[in-house]
């Protein structure tokens, strides 16, 4: 089973915001352990895989954008990588 990191940043959500003054936009971060068990005949029959997860969110108000910083993101375009292609091993090119 894969952990949800950030679910706590959720559940917290309330506290997270008082403790930004009940203002937006802000930003809640966690890290974490997790542990996956796998079957590996060459290493043993069961060994444990442990990672450490990080994730950060952030939380606006998609109808305010009176943010000081509001006009230097405003036409801000974030490059996706699609699964497929990370997978075909073909490096990525931005194409304009």
């Amino acid at each position: 089973m894969h952990r949800e990191t950030a679910q706590g940043i959720f559940v917290n959500f309330k506290e997270l915001c008082f403790y930004n003054g009940n203002k937006l936009p802000f930003a809640g971060a966690q890290i974490g352990q997790t542990f996956r068990n796998e079957i590996s005949p060459c290493q043993g029959l069961i060994r444990v895989r442990e990672f450490t997860p990080a994730e950060i969110e952030h939380f606006v108000d998609p109808q305010d954008k009176s943010h000081p910083k509001f006009s230097e993101v405003a036409n801000l375009e974030f490059l996706m990588f699609p699964r497929e292609e990370q997978m075909s091993g073909i490096l990525f090119v931005q194409e304009r």
